[in-house]
Parts: structure tokens; C-alpha cells; sequence
């Protein structure tokens, strides 16, 4: 009889370590080590989490995969090269909090004079205040995720 419940608890705990595996129901970021993680876009080691972004694609139902980029502009150029992706959340870091947002809500900044990891001069920003106030310190311009996706796209193909 012990044997009988000793593998009964056996098979318990299995299910329940199943059920606590770290495995996201949900799109989240990923989790990035500065100093360690590389951008999967470009393959350098991401040191910067204010110009930092990623996105979650779904691999099967419930799963997500979230790929790290050191560069917003390398994150856009991703996007486009893979179009086959449907990203199932996209975020980037806000310039001044370093916290994780929402991209496709984020406000952005467009400046030469904003030095990225890979050149593409781009800043987020959670509110429209505070991007305002960015792109007058900079003389950049403020642009929103559809028009930042537009802009990135003219812009590589001008390259």
C-alpha cells in the first residue's frame, strides 16, 4: 500500500512541476541579461536597456518565443525582414524610466543626435509630453508606431 502512494505522490509532484514551468501563458519581453544577451537582429550584446526592445511570437498555442533587440531601428528592421511574424506584443523601454511599454502605444523620438547601439537614432517614450520635450532637446520629431514603421522602412531603403 505504501508503494502504491508513494508513486501516487510521485505522479502528484510531476503535475504539479509541469504546471509550474516557467513557460508564459502570456506575451511577455524577454528577459534580457545587459552585458550577455545578444540582439536577434544583429548578433551584438545588448549593454543598454533604454534603447532596448523585443517581441513575443506565439511558436504553438500558449507558447511564446521573445527575441531581444539592442536597437528599436534594429527591432523595425526585423519586423519587416521577417514579415511572416505576427508579433504577439512588441515593446520597448521608455527613454527616461528604462520600464518596459508598449510599443505600438509608445511615442517616439527621431534624432541624429540620439546616439543607438546601431546607429538608428530612435528613443521611446511613454507619453506625448515627455517625447515633445525629448525632440526639442534633440531636434528630432515625434512620431507614433505606424509612422515609426513607415519612416524606418523609407529610411533603409534610401541607405
Amino acid at each position: 500500500m505504501r508503494m502504491v502512494l508513494r508513486w501516487w505522490l510521485m505522479g502528484l509532484l510531476v503535475v504539479l512541476l509541469a504546471a509550474c514551468t516557467p513557460t508564459p501563458a502570456a506575451p511577455a519581453p524577454a528577459k534580457i541579461h545587459y552585458g550577455e544577451t545578444m540582439c536577434a537582429d544583429c548578433g551584438m550584446i545588448i549593454n543598454e536597456p533604454k534603447f532596448a526592445g523585443s517581441i513575443a511570437v506565439e511558436e504553438s498555442p500558449g507558447r511564446y518565443q521573445s527575441l531581444p533587440f539592442d536597437d528599436i531601428g534594429d527591432m523595425l528592421a526585423y519586423l519587416r525582414k521577417h514579415a511572416e511574424i505576427i508579433p504577439a506584443g512588441v515593446w520597448v523601454h521608455d527613454y527616461t524610466s528604462e520600464e518596459w511599454i508598449d510599443a505600438t502605444t509608445a511615442y517616439y523620438v527621431e534624432s541624429e543626435q540620439i546616439k543607438t547601439p546601431m546607429g538608428h537614432g530612435l528613443a521611446a517614450f511613454a507619453t506625448q509630453a515627455a517625447a515633445e520635450t525629448f525632440a526639442a532637446e534633440v531636434d528630432g520629431k515625434v512620431l507614433d508606431w505606424d509612422h515609426i514603421r513607415i519612416e524606418h522602412a523609407m529610411a533603409e531603403h534610401h541607405h
